[in-house]
């Protein structure tokens, strides 16, 4: 095997597990990676009109 074998097997490797990396983080914490999760929706209900914000834990302070 030649360095240019080396170079591709290497940049696959790195794509796939870049890519699982990628599945892992969206699956766990969706916002992190500019998916709408459960956060995000909740937000938007919060801000529809005529509903009352449900309280948060900052909500104390």
């Amino acid at each position: 095997m030649d360095a240019g074998m080396w170079v591709i097997g290497g940049a696959i490797v790195i794509t796939i597990f870049s890519f699982l990396a990628y599945a892992i983080l969206a699956f766990f914490f969706p916002e992190w990676v500019g998916i709408t999760g459960k956060v995000a929706l909740q937000t938007e209900q919060s801000h529809a009109e005529g509903t009352d914000a449900p309280s948060h834990v900052t909500d104390t302070f």
